[in-house]
């Protein structure tokens, strides 16, 4: 019986041991992933560069398309003109 009872505590040992060494792995490899993780991802610096870059770029598309409405502008203003002076015309007729 003592012999069983010594087993069941050098088990009880031995599995404590081992789940305590799966934990610190466990933690290691969490560790290792994090810091992978952090590595891919740009710093707020790299992000504020390629935001920076892009913008002339952007800048430009959007003045195109100002210029493109304000084109509409021009010519719904003038339609609009002509009309007035038609209207104006066929009253004075009146």
């Amino acid at each position: 019986m003592l012999k069983m009872e010594l087993l069941l505590v050098i088990v009880s040992v031995d599995v404590e041991r081992h789940a305590r060494d799966f934990m610190e792995a466990a933690k290691k490899l969490q560790l290792y992933f994090l810091g992978l993780q952090h590595e891919d991802r740009p710093s707020k610096v790299e992000l504020l560069r390629k935001d920076f870059a892009t913008m002339p770029e952007e800048l430009k598309v959007k003045k195109e398309m100002v210029k493109k409405q304000e084109q509409l502008i021009q010519g719904w203003r003038k339609e609009l003109k002509d009309q007035l002076l038609r209207h104006n015309a066929e009253l004075e007729k009146v």
